[in-house]
């Protein structure tokens, strides 16, 4: 826990000077909101749809695993996700692309979770102007027909086709309550009146604020997994780590969370506490009479350059109501209705523009002579559901 989370799990003598700035903070971003929708300020929007994923508290753990099942399942449709978003904190550089060798103080440890994860099947690009990012990102990846914004809840002027808010009611019951600075919220719980989707994560599952309007859509935890950073594809539980010698290497602001995680599951570790901002190197992971080392997955995106087969990854799964896949999909089918979006999508192969046939609900690549289908609105942009057209097909 940062010093900054200390002041918002009470109410402290502090308060007095932090309540009226949560209270400025509130009314400013309700201006920017109202000037906006009074078309006083102009959105932009940007020529593919875009869904923006974000909580409703400055921390969430469960945004990168509903991030990558949203990726998985718009994957699953034939669509081409991207991913933007802001990175570290503090990053004020121009666009660029989000690779395993970039540092987290730039990249941010979020992005480079799920860089990691998607393993260059979605390319993820950040920037401090989501604008301009996306844009980036959508030029160097034309095949891109879709994009995520990860931490765009506050601003308003990207435009989007759908949104889904988290309310994580662990940390809001844990916390005291009210708006940043003065405590972990990053708007009022008004703000859920004007969304898509809220999907509720934690062990309370109704709010009052949200009314009956609002699509709820559930999260839940599933079982807890390690996975070996090396070759993620193999993993353990933790009865099969048992009597093992494990030093657990710590250093994200989480740090006790981590610790009584490993506790509930009943594995003796002998903890190694770093600084938050902490480079690690390989003298780090040295004590030879560790034959297993954990990390959390916040800790694991600043080992990737260790190699060490004995670093595992504490993971945790989760389930989704299926009905946030359908009221995605609507809302997208909704969008490719527009002959002129389906105009500028290109093939995915050699990224050539492709001929819109609305008769047979098709889109030609005339350069690798293939025709994507256009299956209940949506364009499936997947080799293997092409149709090879014959040579004597005229293509006009």
């Amino acid at each position: 826990m940062n010093w900054s989370e200390l002041y918002w799990q009470r109410i402290t003598p502090l308060h007095l000077f932090l309540w009226p700035l949560s209270r400025l903070f509130v009314s400013f971003q309700a201006i920017r909101r109202t000037l906006y929708r009074r078309a006083v300020l102009t959105p932009v929007r940007l020529p593919v749809p875009v869904i923006v994923i974000d909580g409703i508290t400055t921390k969430s753990t469960v945004k990168a695993p509903l991030i990558i099942q949203v990726v998985n399942t718009l994957k699953a449709a034939g669509l081409r996700p991207g991913i933007i978003s802001r990175g570290h904190p503090d990053n004020h550089l121009p666009p660029v692309r989000v690779t395993l060798n970039k540092s987290p103080h730039i990249a941010g440890v979020k992005a480079l979770l799920l860089a990691y994860h998607l393993r260059e099947t979605c390319p993820i690009w950040i920037g401090y102007d989501r604008i301009e990012t996306a844009k980036a990102l959508l030029n160097a990846h034309r095949e891109c027909n879709v994009l995520i914004c990860d931490d765009g809840l506050q601003d308003f002027r990207l435009l989007r086709d759908f949104e889904a808010i988290i309310v994580d009611t662990g940390v809001i019951n844990s916390g005291n309550g009210l708006i940043m600075p003065a405590g972990p919220l990053r708007d009022s719980f008004t703000r859920l009146q004007h969304t898509d989707a809220v999907v509720l994560a934690g062990h309370q599952k109704q709010l009052p604020d949200i009314e009956e309007k609002v699509r709820k859509i559930g999260i839940y935890p599933l079982k807890e997994r390690f996975f070996n950073l090396l070759q993620p594809q193999q993993t353990v539980s933790a009865a099969e780590l048992a009597n093992k010698r494990i030093h657990a290497i710590v250093c994200s602001s989480e740090m006790q969370n981590f610790l009584d995680d490993l506790e509930f599951l009943k594995l003796a570790v002998t903890p190694c506490v770093f600084p938050e901002e902490h480079h690690f190197t390989a003298a780090d992971f040295q004590p030879d009479e560790a034959e297993i080392i954990l990390v959390s997955e916040e800790d694991a995106v600043k080992c990737l350059n260790l190699h060490d087969e004995r670093i595992w990854v504490l993971q945790q799964e989760y389930r989704i109501d299926l009905g946030l896949r359908e009221i995605i999909l609507n809302k997208l089918r909704e969008k490719f209705m527009d002959p002129k979006l389906l105009d500028i999508l290109v093939c995915p192969l050699c990224k050539s523009p492709l001929i819109y046939k609305k008769d047979q609900r098709e889109l030609i690549c005339k350069a690798d002579r293939l025709a994507y289908p256009i299956r209940d609105g949506i364009p499936v942009m997947l080799e293997d559901e092409a149709r090879k057209l014959p040579d004597e097909e005229e293509i006009k």
